[in-house]
């Protein structure tokens, strides 16, 4: 994660879009990328995908991001037995400012034609979160709803993402641990 952007825009694969950046507080291109990447390849799979965006608090520091990991894969194994999924995208950011724990934005990607609301992944996400003992934050206005054309609805749904990009936060962990991680499916 070396370049950063300060700018309010960004344009990736020819698409000119609006991040959340400016002069002082930049944005880094390899997390936008990666957001407009798996967006890509749920969109070129799905006509429509659900994009939900939460936040997790962990209890204490901890180095590494192991219980982001094992997180992802609980929510994973819960909603594929539930909706029967092929695939889940999805993005985390670590970031770690005045408190002395780090906490995660984390973004899911699904198949809009098997899950038109996030109820059941927020509650399951809880569940997990409560008997870890962490703590889920459901931001407002939490979710979109993006079909493979609706250029309006995709500008939007990246808009908010790319607050995960934030240069403000990151890289308070150890050498080994990332800042960041994002599912690695390939377009269709």
């Amino acid at each position: 994660m070396k370049k950063v952007i300060r700018a309010s825009e960004i344009e990736l694969d020819s698409s000119v879009l609006g991040i959340q950046g400016n002069l002082k507080q930049g944005c880094f291109l390899e997390i936008l990328e990666r957001i407009k990447q798996q967006l890509d390849a749920m969109l070129s799979h799905h006509c429509k995908i659900l994009v939900v965006r939460l936040d997790l608090h962990v209890g204490g520091y901890r180095p590494e991001n192991e219980i982001m990991s094992k997180f992802i894969r609980k929510v994973r194994k819960k909603l594929y037995a539930y909706y029967g999924f092929k695939r889940l995208g999805f993005i985390w950011v670590r970031e770690q400012e005045r408190a002395i724990q780090q906490h995660y934005h984390l973004a899911f990607f699904m198949d809009a034609n098997k899950v038109r609301h996030p109820d059941k992944l927020i509650s399951i996400c809880e569940r997990i979160a409560k008997a870890w003992e962490l703590f889920l934050f459901t931001p407002k206005n939490c979710y979109y709803l993006i079909n493979r054309n609706d250029s309006k609805a995709y500008s939007k749904a990246f808009y908010r993402l790319s607050y995960l990009s934030k240069e403000r936060g990151k890289g308070y962990k150890a050498k080994a641990a990332n800042d960041y991680s994002a599912s690695r499916i390939k377009l269709k």
